[in-house]
């Protein structure tokens, strides 16, 4: 039986011998390389997480008010909710990255929800304290992440990974491997700031969204 070599930062190593340097698979490879030449990510990521996170936290500590509050509709049902938060949480971003924000956060919320559509403004805060109950703020702010960093990565590789998939089953199972990169690599970036239960400054915030960034290219 033939080996299978995977790269590790550099070198190769046989397929099951342990190192203690992290092993990267060829759709790791793949995706570094498609994203050399692509957008780095934009601040405006620092800023809604920061907006995001204190949202959840005044609905954790079951506040009457908070700041998106008097800009939402109490009565609209469906998307439209949902739709509003997101875009009153998304904070100075514009085009690609107020799409690819304006989608990831409300993705968030539909998974916090569990996917349940015709839910009310009082409703949708009531499921996301549950939510933030049982799962503490830190695990809110990761799923973001994830979804964030999902999107972005899929928005500029996608095209390159369907161009060399031979078939689209195929280019199914490499973006199912991108979406676990993503998530191994924000949850890596997230670690150390686990003991703070999600409270992030934004010294922490941009320290944190740039861990990321290097990490998805190998930088």
């Amino acid at each position: 039986m033939p080996f299978q070599f995977f790269t590790v930062e550099g070198s190769r190593i046989d397929e099951g011998i342990m190192s203690r340097f992290h092993v990267v698979s060829p759709a790791e490879v793949r995706l570094r390389r498609f994203l050399k030449e692509k957008p780095r990510i934009g601040p405006s990521l620092v800023f809604t997480l920061l907006r995001v996170s204190e949202w959840a936290k005044s609905i954790q500590a079951g506040e009457a008010e908070n700041p998106l509050r008097r800009k939402l509709t109490h009565s609209a049902t469906g998307s439209e909710p949902i739709q509003q938060i997101a875009e009153n949480l998304i904070e100075r971003a514009s085009g690609i990255e107020r799409d690819l924000l304006l989608k990831s956060i409300q993705e968030l919320l539909f998974y916090c929800v569990n996917f349940e559509t015709n839910l009310n403004l009082e409703q949708i805060k009531t499921r996301l304290k549950g939510f933030l109950d049982q799962e503490k703020r830190f695990a809110f702010m990761q799923q973001f992440l994830c979804f964030y960093v999902f999107n972005y990565v899929s928005f500029y590789t996608s095209d390159s990974f369907r161009a060399m998939s031979s078939t689209p089953q195929v280019f199914e199972q490499e973006m199912e491997q991108v979406e676990k990169i993503c998530e191994r690599t924000v949850a890596s970036a997230l670690e150390p700031y686990e003991q703070a239960e999600g409270v992030l400054d934004r010294t922490a915030a941009e320290e944190l969204i740039q861990k990321i960034e290097q990490r998805l290219r190998g930088e």
